[in-house]
C-alpha cells in the first residue's frame, strides 16, 4: 500500500494537547503561513528551524510518525538526488563559488555553493509545507475539519465531497482487499509476471468499481432523503470558535512575522546560511 493511501487512512490523532485544541482555521493559517515564510527567504538554516518547530509541535502532538515517514521517503532522496547534479560542475548555470574539492576516482572536482544551496533549499522548502499540512491533517479530527471549511466559506458541496474522499478511501481499500481474497480463492494468480498480473488485476479492479458506484448512489439517496440539497441553513455538530489558545498562537506568529520582515529588511533574504542570489548571475 503506498505511503499516500496509507496517510488518508489515518484519522486525526485524537490527544488532549494544545495542538488538537487550536481552532482547524489557524492551524491552516499556520500551514500557509510558514510556507510562505520559507519561499520568501532563500536560508536552507531558517528552512531547518521551521522544519524543527513543527516537528516538535507533531512529537507534541503524538503525529510525528506518518509526517517523518512522509519526509524520509520523498525529501531525503530529492536531496541525495539534486546535491550532487547541482553542486558538481555537471551544468548548473549559476555555480561560481566553489567551496572545496571532491575527489572522484583519482580526481578532484569543485563543489558549488550555488548548487549545494539550491539542491539543499528546495527540498527543505518543501518539507516545511508537507509537514506542516500534514499537522493540520493529523490533528484536527472530521467534524471540526467541516467546521472549520464551514467558517472559511467553502461552498458546502465541496466540504462534502473532501470530507467523503477521507471516509471512502479506507473503506475501498477494505472492499479491495476482501475482493482480492475471494478472487484468489477462486484461483486468480498473482505470482505471474508484470503484464499478466496486470490483467489478473482486472478482475478486482472491475467488481471494486461496481461496488463503489453502488455505495456512492446508496449514499446520494440517502443524503437527498435527509434533504443534504434543500435551500436552507446547514447546522454543524461542532461550532467553529477561537479561544485565548488561538489568539495567543496568532500574536506569536504576527511577531514573528515583523521580526523576520525586519530580518528581510536589514540583513537579507539569507540570514543564517548567507547564501548568493543566484539569478543576479
Amino acid at each position: 500500500m503506498s505511503v499516500g493511501v496509507s496517510l488518508l487512512k489515518k484519522t486525526a490523532v485524537e490527544a488532549e494537547t494544545f495542538v488538537q485544541r487550536l481552532d482547524g482555521r489557524v492551524k491552516f493559517l499556520y500551514f500557509l503561513w510558514a510556507t510562505i515564510i520559507v519561499y520568501i527567504f532563500f536560508d536552507p538554516i531558517l528552512n531547518l528551524i521551521f522544519l524543527a518547530v513543527t516537528m516538535a509541535l507533531a512529537v507534541y502532538a503524538k503525529c510525528w510518525k506518518p509526517i517523518a515517514l512522509t519526509l524520509l521517503i520523498i525529501v531525503v532522496p530529492w536531496i541525495l538526488f539534486a546535491v550532487p547534479i547541482l553542486a558538481l560542475p555537471l551544468g548548473f548555470p549559476w555555480n561560481k563559488t566553489i567551496i572545496g574539492y571532491i575527489n572522484i576516482l583519482g580526481k578532484n572536482y569543485p563543489v558549488y555553493l550555488e548548487g549545494l544551496g539550491w539542491g539543499v533549499t528546495w527540498p527543505l522548502r518543501v518539507s516545511v509545507a508537507i509537514s506542516t499540512a500534514l499537522l493540520f491533517f493529523l490533528t484536527t479530527n472530521q467534524a471540526k475539519l467541516v467546521a472549520t471549511m464551514f467558517k472559511m466559506k467553502f461552498p458546502f458541496k465541496l466540504i462534502y465531497m473532501v470530507i467523503a474522499t477521507f471516509q471512502f478511501i479506507p473503506l475501498l481499500a477494505s472492499e479491495a482487499n476482501t475482493i482480492m481474497q475471494a478472487q484468489i480463492a477462486r484461483g486468480l494468480r498473482t505470482d505471474v509476471g508484470f503484464v499478466q498480473k496486470i490483467k489478473n488485476y482486472l478482475a478486482v479492479v472491475i467488481p471494486l468499481t461496481l461496488s463503489a458506484l453502488n455505495k456512492v448512489q446508496i449514499r446520494a439517496i440517502a443524503l437527498e432523503s435527509r434533504g443534504f440539497s434543500a435551500p436552507v441553513k446547514k447546522t454543524l455538530l461542532y461550532e467553529a470558535s477561537f479561544t485565548k489558545l488561538d489568539y495567543a498562537f496568532l500574536m506569536t506568529m504576527l511577531l514573528v512575522t515583523v521580526f523576520l520582515a525586519w530580518v528581510y529588511v536589514y540583513i537579507g533574504f539569507s540570514p543564517l546560511a548567507h547564501l548568493p542570489w543566484i539569478w543576479s548571475g
